[in-house]
């Protein structure tokens, strides 16, 4: 994936990750990786090919619909210096992590956090009620920050900057492990394994969340750019029992080394760049950066989701680009927008962000 940019406005001071600065709203800029194998790397096509089996297994997991449901912590005043315009960083140990990884793949020299002790900041949204229970809304940076990048605020579709008001935002941070991914010095998120760390480390941070803080169990999203899509595919496979839904903002793949998926079903809304070569939609033929595309990706969870047949319509007027797969149960619905995009989006370009941003935001609140 790309280097991370640092975000604008809202962080907590010397928390901003290495790379470009940010344009428009928390974009990355800077230097882009060019690691991985060779092979086909086209960009492929922005068709909805990938028809996608039927027969996906349907088990709920105990998300999805019904009545708002409330976490453990309603009814919590927040901390003391948890905030509502910057990104609060919070620790947390991981447990879970399979004690072989730890011992083959030992974090940079000179670092704070390994993959037991780990980091995520979050923001509280506007005028906060601990007796509402809030979405979780957690986003995934791109590669090339520090081991803090979760203060750039994730290329949150709810926005970096602050006068959020519907959800709880979380922003994930790596672990910088050369040894695990050679990829942009190890500042990568560490999900290319059948043993990674990364789900663990998703399931610490929401159980800590929703402990903390007013949210409703059934409505947690994940979404990322590049190494955070990536983040975003692979545990919206191997967390499908505590995501209700995922979202790629261009980048990002299902790794062919990852981590069992569950059954459950997780709706999912990929926004891909036709132009994209770091990331290619694909299919692919010679697999880059572990990965064969964001297609098959696409595929897989159309198969999860018990999706019948490949017929697609508009999604939504104000989205052109995007479709919507018709055979798809309506609780869990997979989108596709295929935009003019490489993979570093231009960010001053209102469409760019109007799709990988707002339209995000639009899928996960249309949800029920």
């Amino acid at each position: 994936g790309a280097s991370a940019g640092g975000a604008t406005g809202g962080t907590v001071s010397g928390g901003a990750a290495n790379g470009g600065a940010a344009g428009g709203g928390g974009a990355a800029s800077g230097g882009m990786n060019t690691g991985g194998t060779g092979g086909d790397n086209s960009a492929g096509t922005g068709g909805m090919g990938g028809a996608a089996g039927a027969g996906g297994q349907m088990a709920m997991g105990g998300t999805g619909g019904g009545a708002a449901a409330m976490s453990a912590g309603c009814g919590m005043l927040p901390g003391a210096t948890d905030s509502s315009t910057n990104w609060i960083k919070h620790d947390i140990t991981v447990t879970g992590v399979d004690p072989a990884f730890v011992a083959q793949y030992p974090v940079n020299p000179g670092q704070t956090y390994d993959w037991t002790h780990r980091n995520y900041f979050l923001r509280l949204p506007t005028d906060y009620d601990q007796t509402h229970s809030y979405p979780i809304v957690i986003g995934g940076s791109g590669c090339g920050g520090s081991e803090t990048v979760g203060s750039e605020g994730g290329y949150s579709p709810f926005g970096i900057g602050s006068g959020e008001t519907e959800a709880i935002q979380v922003s994930l941070s790596y672990v910088l492990s050369s040894a695990a991914i050679p990829d942009c010095n190890g500042a990568v998120f560490a999900d290319d394994f059948d043993n990674s760390p990364e789900a663990p480390y998703l399931a610490a941070v929401v159980n800590e969340v929703e402990s903390l803080y007013c949210t409703n169990p059934g409505k947690v999203f994940l979404s990322g750019y590049s190494s955070g899509a990536f983040e975003a595919v692979t545990l919206g496979c191997a967390n499908g029992d505590i995501l209700r839904g995922f979202g790629v903002q261009i980048g990002g793949g299902l790794r062919l080394h990852h981590p069992p998926c569950k059954p459950n079903p997780v709706a999912a809304i990929f926004v891909v760049g036709l132009q994209d070569t770091e990331n290619p939609i694909g299919p692919l033929t010679t697999p880059l950066h572990d990965s064969l595309g964001t297609a098959p990706a696409r595929d897989e969870i159309l198969t999860r989701n018990g999706c019948v047949g490949q017929d697609h319509m508009p999604w939504d007027p104000d989205y052109p680009l995007c479709e919507t797969y018709t055979g798809c149960p309506a609780a869990y619905p997979v989108v596709w927008c295929a935009i003019n995009s490489g993979h570093i989006p231009p960010m001053g370009d209102p469409e760019v962000a109007k799709y990988r941003i707002d339209g995000i935001k639009k899928f996960y609140l249309s949800l029920p």
